[in-house]
């Protein structure tokens, strides 16, 4: 269609047509002129109209090349200018979903025709892979024997547990083996898991047994444990257990594909003869009141028979006597046991108590303890601990109490509240003092503090100055007074000592003694 615009008269086109709009349908140059009362126009503009060509071929694309379960695909066409996109399957537009694989091409269809097909997009459709079976020709190996496993069952590549990718692998050791199934839509779950065992050489047997000694027509159990194959005893006889009626040795191997195990253990069984005699004893030997003491024997591998003609190992008595048990089993009766005497109980002794201290002051305890009682202790403050700690002045006392009764009352412990504590007893080991010299003061006679005149604390001091001394002691219950004083001097210059001779003439081997009185130090001659 053409169209000629600004022309106010009649539009005259070259192919001799007229108007301002003409339709043409062959290919070649147009032109029109304008003519009006005035004249007519130079030609307009030239429109060419060419003869057109069938279309391309579109090019086609898919998303994905594989469809698993219920995935789907998109399939796209470019190149198609101006047309519509025919699909194989039918299906138009320039992209389709399809669900199903195939093959796919597209054509671009405009007025000058249809394009030949496009290029070919294949879609393929892959099975979700399943979980394969496997087999294997064996469960159990030994030695340098191989187990050999097959996968079956599999749409797709197989791995095994071991990393192997083979349908069928060859395995020598132990273990459980398991494979999987994988595809372009992934991979399965395990098979089943497939055991195979190794076996060594069997270990021996441990053998035990029900008894070790036979009477009369007794028969003895003996059990194998262990062996994971089959038990042979020493008697040729199979099997895990065996009973046996004589006395003699038994020892058991185990065989299996594997091979034969040592020898167990080995189990005498001797003829018995009469059982020893059991040993008894009891929680308690004295009953008071309804009181009941209970024997127990130990050591019987029979039927164990008390004195009461009561049987079992354990027996329950409530009155005194004298008591003792046999053992008995299908080889006969033991001698007596040792005896129990169960005498009937009486009141309790009375306990003593002692105090660590008889005088408090202030926060001070006392600790009171009892001794002496075989049962439960009571304080005449109602406290039952054997010992008891008390802060306050009384009267103390404690019985003693049993199932047979309570016992007469203990000594008595008074505790007073203490006073002021006395006065020291000083001394000196000198009382004057020269030079450089020093005397020591002793304070004895205080359970306290002993405080000086001169401020010093201690039992002992050194003073090295001449004065008068006292000390004081202080207790938790306060101060004394003023020991007795104690004087230390300063000495002067000693005086001149005076000497006597018992004789003073001598003859022949005769000696003489002299004698110096009146020195208060060291005599020199």
């Amino acid at each position: 269609t053409l169209t000629a615009t600004g022309c106010s008269g009649t539009v005259n086109w070259s192919n001799g047509s007229t108007g301002t709009s003409i339709t043409v349908s062959t290919t070649g140059t147009y032109s029109a002129t304008c003519t009006n009362a005035c004249g007519t126009s130079g030609a307009s503009n030239v429109i060419t109209i060419n003869g057109g060509t069938a279309p391309a071929a579109p090019t086609t694309v898919a998303n994905k090349s594989t469809l698993c379960s219920n995935e789907t695909a998109t399939l796209t066409a470019t190149g198609c200018s101006g047309g519509s996109i025919t699909w194989s399957n039918g299906a138009t537009g320039t992209s389709i979903i399809i669900s199903t694989g195939g093959t796919y091409t597209a054509k671009c269809i405009t007025g000058c025709g249809e394009s030949v097909a496009s290029n070919v997009v294949t879609i393929k459709t892959v099975v979700t892979p399943t979980v394969p079976e496997v087999k294997t020709n064996t469960n159990t190996i030994c030695g340098t024997e191989t187990a050999t496993l097959t996968a079956t069952g599999c749409n797709g590549i197989i791995t095994w547990s071991t990393g192997a990718t083979t349908s069928t692998i060859t395995v020598s050791a132990g273990g459980t083996y398991t494979a999987v199934c994988a595809n372009e839509c992934g991979e399965s779950q395990p098979s089943v898991g497939v055991v195979i065992k190794k076996n060594t050489v069997p270990t021996p047997p441990v053998v035990t047994a029900n008894k070790t000694s036979l009477c009369g027509n007794e028969t003895a159990t003996l059990t194998a444990t262990g062996c994971g194959g089959t038990v042979k005893w020493n008697t040729n006889a199979t099997g895990s257990t065996l009973t046996v009626g004589t006395a003699g040795t038994y020892s058991a191997i185990c065989m299996s594909s594997c091979g034969t195990s040592g020898a167990s253990n080995v189990i005498t069984i001797t003829s018995g003869g009469n059982p020893s005699a059991p040993t008894i004893a009891a929680d308690k030997t004295s009953l008071c009141g309804n009181e009941t003491a209970t024997l127990t024997a130990t050591g019987c591998g029979g039927t164990v028979k008390w004195s009461t003609n009561a049987t079992g190992t354990s027996i329950t008595v409530s009155t005194a006597g004298t008591y003792s048990a046999t053992c008995t089993n299908s080889c006969g009766t033991s001698s007596a046991s040792n005896t129990i005497v169960i005498t009937t109980g009486s009141t309790p002794a009375t306990p003593t108590i002692a105090t660590d201290k008889t005088s408090i002051c202030g926060n001070e305890t006392a600790t009171l303890t009892a001794t002496g009682c075989n049962g439960t202790l009571k304080w005449s403050t109602n406290a039952t601990t054997t010992s008891i700690t008390v802060s306050t002045a009384g009267t103390y006392t404690a019985v003693c109490i049993n199932s047979c009764g309570t016992s007469p009352t203990s000594n008595v412990i008074v505790i007073i509240t203490g006073g002021s504590p006395s006065a020291p007893t000083i001394a000196s080991n000198k009382t004057s003092l020269c030079g450089n010299e020093t005397a020591i003061l002793t304070a004895t006679g205080c359970s306290g503090t002993v405080k000086w005149s001169n401020n010093a604390t201690g039992t002992s001091i050194a003073v090295g100055t001449a004065g008068t001394y006292t000390a004081t002691c202080t207790t938790a219950c306060g101060t004394s007074g003023a020991s007795n004083a104690v004087i230390i001097t300063t000495g002067g210059t000693p005086s001149a000592p005076t000497i006597a001779s018992n004789k003073t003439s001598l003859c022949g081997n005769e000696t003489a003694i002299l004698t110096a009185s009146g020195c208060g130090g060291t005599v020199k001659w």
